[in-house]
């Protein structure tokens, strides 16, 4: 892993280096979901991919670490962004509520990083089912790079972990409307004590990100990183940066999601102070946490980068009141050169 220690250096290797493989590898992708013979499934990938595209971009960010792995690195992510994004869709979108359908639907992201794993049947508690090979095609590609990191029996373990809370919060969050915060909420006891410093919605909204994942994907392309290092990255993105990425993710959709009758984990707060106190809390532990990773601006620039990309959004405006006046507060702790120029970068990627 190769040091960044600025924001000019940091986006000329993702527009130089990175950017060209994301486009090969999502447009060969997107041209096998247009190829998918069910219309449903078809729809759902393709409509994902349209949507949701900036987050393998801002997943391949990390590859900028690794430039001499950006070949491995790369596929890998947008490979393992597309199954989450897929499968994110088919359960927020389908008219099945089962949660066996969207267990079963995940197991693919846990066969994903796991060599040699079978195939299972993914759709096998749905109506839906022909998918052209699509999902196992995802799946296999994730293992086919996942093999290729010098390190990936270090890291698995973890990345495992954090897979299989990711399932987890799925499988909850879409289930029937009336039954999703009791089941959320009894998941939460499990692991209240151990992250008795978080609020039952913040833990929920840590299992939601994939960077953690990605972050360790970078590390396994050190054959001889430590167990130190790696439990101190997993520290620092979980619950830290993870936490930062998913709440201005609901942030930001918090006046959609209360239009919709939607779950948004940042509607839990009892005020608008609470919220915004809360994620300048995150903000701050999260530069604190990085500080004691390898390669630490890098990791200070994700930070300031999910500040900028999100509030950058077209919906973080003075019509939605709510949104802008926290994002104004945020904006203001997130300062200096890295934060406005990765929020001009993010004006133009998202609007």
């Amino acid at each position: 892993m190769s040091e960044l220690r600025n924001p000019w250096q940091l986006l000329y290797r993702v527009y130089r280096h990175v950017q060209p493989v994301l486009e090969r590898e999502f447009t060969a992708w997107y041209e096998k979901a247009q190829a998918i013979p069910n219309p449903e499934l078809g729809k759902q990938a393709q409509d994902s991919m349209n949507s949701k595209k900036f987050h393998c971009q801002g997943g391949c960010v990390y590859a900028a670490q690794v430039i001499p792995y950006v070949e491995t690195i790369v596929p890998l992510i947008v490979a393992y962004q597309t199954i989450s994004d897929y499968l994110d869709n088919l359960c927020d979108r389908s008219t099945s509520l089962d949660p066996k359908d969207f267990r079963q639907l995940h197991y693919s992201m846990q066969d994903a990083l796991t060599p040699g794993a079978p195939l299972r049947d993914y759709y096998r508690y749905r109506e839906d089912k022909d998918d052209g090979g699509f999902l196992a095609d995802l799946v296999q590609t994730c293992q086919r790079y996942a093999a290729q990191l010098p390190a990936y029996s270090k890291i698995q373990p973890q990345v495992l972990v954090f897979s299989c809370l990711y399932s987890d919060l799925q499988v909850y969050k879409h289930i029937a409307q009336h039954l999703r915060e009791a089941e959320l909420l009894a998941w939460w006891e499990e692991h209240r004590e151990r992250y008795d410093y978080l609020h039952w919605q913040e833990f929920a909204a840590v299992t939601g990100s994939t960077i953690g994942i990605f972050a360790l994907f970078c590390l396994a392309t050190e054959e001889n990183v430590s167990e130190e290092t790696i439990h101190t990255v997993s520290e620092a993105y979980f619950p830290w940066l993870c936490g930062l990425h998913i709440l201005l993710d609901y942030l930001i959709d918090l006046e959609e999601d209360r239009l919709g009758g939607d779950l948004n984990f940042v509607s839990y707060y009892e005020s608008e102070q609470v919220a915004a106190e809360r994620l300048q809390f995150f903000i701050k532990q999260a530069k604190a946490s990085v500080a004691r990773l390898p390669n630490p601006a890098f990791h200070r620039m994700i930070v300031d980068g999910l500040v900028a990309f999100y509030l950058a959004d077209r919906k973080v405006n003075r019509n939605q009141p709510h949104i802008y006046t926290i994002a104004r507060q945020l904006l203001k702790q997130a300062k200096g050169l890295p934060s406005v120029l990765f929020y001009v970068n993010s004006l133009l990627v998202r609007r």
